[in-house]
């Protein structure tokens, strides 16, 4: 995906290659376990705040877990805002492409072990991707099938083919990813370029937000580092400190307030491909509903300045990304 969106930027272009669509599919598993859990290159995250209480003096220590009955479902919204601004040689103009994606989600327990391993069952229900750019203009939504033109055609195509995918996940109550699977019927939906089931695994382990395993005073932070591999790219290093931040009153309700900070190094590539990381910076805050024992909303912002060399041509890359979460329990 992020190739195609350098081609189109650049030049107009849109060859169609199976290579580009494992973002969408990246994007869900960070995104979804995100804010359950936080963040790969893709998860850059804001959200605005819907309504801002009063912060209490909260200084009793007490434990954040989860809360996983069977059967228990969960309605998730994200809505991810990205704004790029691509530049090349000198020649070549600046090209912006604007995003906004909303994407539907629903989780169900499936099964609670007595060692207190949960099974859940992620499944995309919808997605709604807008594009806008000076080579393209389009909306695709797979509730809707009505035929698009060009480039949007070719989106639509990979985009509501990932509609109805399902993703296994177990996990345990301190939100710790313990496996992923995908589902046989849903794998060629979610995998649609051959991108190895491994590396979906390591994506949603290692962007996993897990609460500490001892009980957390106001102040308190803890630290999850991990390294993702991004192929031609090189490697990245996703480092993310949480630091507990007390009590909040949001919307008549007592949440808890977890604040998130992210920062990234990429490695050298082997070859003459790479991405150079020249400025970031990434920071969020998490509203945790302790008594439900589920996440109520989260809002994370990313801006990011790279350097990204391939194939001789060196592309100065600029993201300022937002997304919001918001989770629903059913009834």
């Amino acid at each position: 995906m992020v190739r195609t969106m350098l081609r189109l930027a650049m030049d107009g272009s849109f060859p169609y290659k199976k290579e580009p669509v494992h973002s969408f599919l990246s994007l869900g598993i960070c995104i979804m376990n995100l804010c359950v859990r936080s963040q790969s290159l893709s998860a850059s995250v804001l959200i605005s705040l819907f309504f801002v209480g009063f912060a209490s003096n909260c200084f009793a220590q007490k434990p954040l877990a989860w809360q996983f009955p069977k059967d228990r479902v969960i309605d998730v919204v994200m809505e991810q805002d990205t704004k790029m601004k691509l530049t090349g040689l000198a020649s070549t103009p600046v090209r912006d492409i604007n995003t906004l994606q909303k994407t539907d989600l629903i989780w169900t327990v499936l099964e609670v072990r007595s060692d207190g391993v949960v099974f859940l069952q992620q499944a995309i229900r919808r997605i709604v991707l807008e594009l806008r750019s000076q080579n393209a203009n389009f909306v695709v939504d797979t509730d809707n099938d009505k035929p698009l033109a060009g480039v949007g055609e070719i989106m639509a195509k990979e985009i509501r083919s990932l509609a109805g995918s399902r993703f296994l996940v177990s996990t345990n109550k301190n939100g710790e990813v313990l496996d992923v699977k995908i589902p046989d019927d849903s794998s060629k939906k979610a995998n649609p370029d051959g991108l190895a089931e491994a590396g979906l695994r390591e994506i949603a382990v290692n962007s996993s937000l897990q609460f500490p395993n001892k009980l957390v005073n106001v102040g308190d932070t803890w630290q999850k580092q991990f390294e993702l591999d991004m192929r031609t790219f090189g490697k990245l290093t996703v480092s993310t400190t949480y630091q507990y931040l007390g009590e909040e009153v949001v919307a008549g309700q007592t949440l808890d307030k977890i604040r998130a900070t992210t920062a990234m190094r990429a490695s050298d590539p082997k070859d003459n491909s790479g991405l150079k990381l020249s400025q970031q910076e990434s920071a969020g805050t998490i509203w945790f509903n302790n008594a439900q024992g589920c996440i109520d909303h989260c809002e994370y912002k990313q801006e990011m300045s790279m350097d990204v060399q391939q194939a001789g041509q060196q592309i100065k890359q600029i993201v300022n990304q937002d997304l919001k979460l918001k989770f629903t329990l059913r009834p």
